[in-house]
């Protein structure tokens, strides 16, 4: 097995192998929340960026948590995704300028556990220092197969440093028209108070909806 080969000696000392798979490592059983990424659309028809993680126990509470956070005091936003973290196959990431997508190849997918083709959204990093961007989505039997078909889909003339990619099923998505009147808050600082807010019954009904 091959492993990364990092300028920095303390990357090579992890061995990470340099076929795609890793996932952000699962943590033992602690007395903390679950951590989950959140993914916010400033506006219709714009990309979903990576804006930062919240801890919660579920992901309903994830996602109150993160509207709290992410989309309150005139933060323009127009949908939220979150995603638990462990739910994120993750790329290693490339130096010097170098694109990643230079080192994917039809070989990444040899010993994967082919599965139902699925729905996968992808996320590149595309300037370190800056957070995941959304390119899109694409269909695989594979983390790995949609790892190779990002590379056919989304690879262009600007390098990308980093993918995540993520099965569209484990997304929890608050978008849309639908749902549109969610991001609305009351004057005289009525955010303050939760029953003022229509998210939970937001969530309630997209939950209905996904057991149909």
């Amino acid at each position: 097995m091959s492993f990364i080969n990092s300028l920095d000696p303390r990357i090579n000392r992890l061995s990470i192998p340099s076929e795609f798979g890793a996932s952000f490592p699962e943590q033992g059983e602690k007395d903390q929340f679950i951590t989950y990424e959140v993914f916010v659309q400033p506006k219709e028809n714009k990309a979903f960026q990576h804006e930062g993680i919240v801890h919660a126990p579920t992901e309903e509470m994830a996602f109150l948590f993160a509207k709290e956070q992410f989309s309150r005091r005139g933060m323009n936003c127009s949908g939220i995704w979150v995603i638990k973290t462990t739910d994120i196959q993750v790329s290693p990431i490339t130096e010097n300028g170098e694109d990643i997508y230079d080192y994917i190849n039809k070989e990444i997918m040899e010993g994967a556990a082919k599965g139902e083709n699925e729905k996968y959204q992808v996320f590149q990093l595309m300037k370190r220092g800056k957070q995941h961007i959304h390119a899109g989505e694409l269909d695989a039997h594979s983390p790995e197969e949609a790892l190779w078909n990002a590379k056919n889909k989304f690879a262009g003339d600007k390098p990308a440093f980093n993918l995540w990619i993520v099965k569209d099923s484990v997304i929890l998505k608050i978008e849309g028209e639908e749902f549109s009147d969610i991001w609305e808050t009351l004057p005289d600082k009525k955010y303050r108070d939760a029953m003022d807010y229509k998210a939970t019954e937001k969530i309630k009904k997209f939950k209905e909806e996904q057991k149909a």
